[in-house]
């Protein structure tokens, strides 16, 4: 599963709302609009990578929670991707469309959304790296830094990253459990902080860096729209608030975050 409630600052229960999707989705897709790609006449569509188009100006409206259709269908793998699940497959084909009515149900497309309500309801986020199911590029210390402050690890390349919405989390050594946030990425494999670690950075430390950031920062999803696409984030972003970021665990990265009521943009 991708995209998952996780309760609300309020402590206000889910709000709940049925909508005929304008595409495909699983359980775990981020929605946005369905303006998007009003020719499909859907309510809502999976929310797309963040670009500078006019369509990145849509809110993300919520999460889908459960497929109502009887197209309902378990798929394990897309692609040789993992992590799906309950699927709607949509669909304009009156036969079909006839085929699948059910109770209050149209016979198209239907996901239960659970609403985003901004800077309350929290979602949680498994982070990877590019796709589902691949995690992120663990950075093994190549050079010593007796300050603290730069991160230099030879051959872990990371792309797309931009400084202040980075965070450095270290898994082993002197270090470890602490994280910084990222100020200058002077190289794909040369990063350092501001704030140093408390301790100095040795040969063979290794720390984990993923494109969020505590408080308010930028969101890039993977294509698919099941993750937070931990290894991009560059001139378009969604903006979150970050409440919680666990990188503990190589595969088992998570962020928690809320929406806040702003559309996306460039980043200046």
């Amino acid at each position: 599963m991708g995209f998952q409630f996780a309760g609300s600052l309020s402590g206000a229960a889910p709000i709940v709302r049925r909508y005929q999707a304008g595409t495909t989705m699983y359980v775990g897709n981020l929605v946005q609009s369905g303006l998007v790609n009003v020719g499909l006449g859907g309510h809502v569509d999976i929310l797309e990578v963040a670009t500078e188009a006019w369509e990145t100006a849509q809110p993300i409206m919520g999460m889908v929670t459960a497929i109502a259709d009887e197209s309902r269908t378990y798929v394990k793998s897309v692609s040789g991707t993992a992590g799906y699940g309950d699927r709607t497959t949509y669909t304009y084909t009156q036969a079909t469309i006839a085929a699948n009515l059910g109770t209050k149900l149209s016979g198209g497309a239907e996901v239960d959304v659970t609403l985003a309500i901004p800077m309350d309801t929290l979602i949680r986020a498994p982070i990877y790296n590019t796709v589902w199911g691949t995690a992120l590029t663990e950075q093994v210390v190549t050079t010593a830094s007796s300050t603290g402050v730069t991160i230099t690890a030879a051959g872990d390349a990371v792309t797309d990253m931009t400084a202040g919405f980075l965070t450095a989390y270290c898994r082993s050594g002197a270090n470890r459990g602490h994280y910084r946030v990222v100020t200058t990425t002077t190289s794909t494999t040369v990063n350092t902080v501001v704030i140093p670690f408390p301790y100095g950075i040795a040969v063979g430390d290794v720390f984990v860096l993923a494109a969020c950031s505590l408080g308010i920062a930028g969101m890039n999803i993977c294509t698919a729209c099941d993750a937070i696409d931990g290894n991009k984030i560059s001139t378009y972003y969604y903006p979150a608030f970050y409440h919680d970021i666990n990188l503990e665990e190589s595969g088992k990265e998570y962020a928690i975050f809320s929406t806040i009521a702003c559309w996306a943009a460039p980043a200046t």
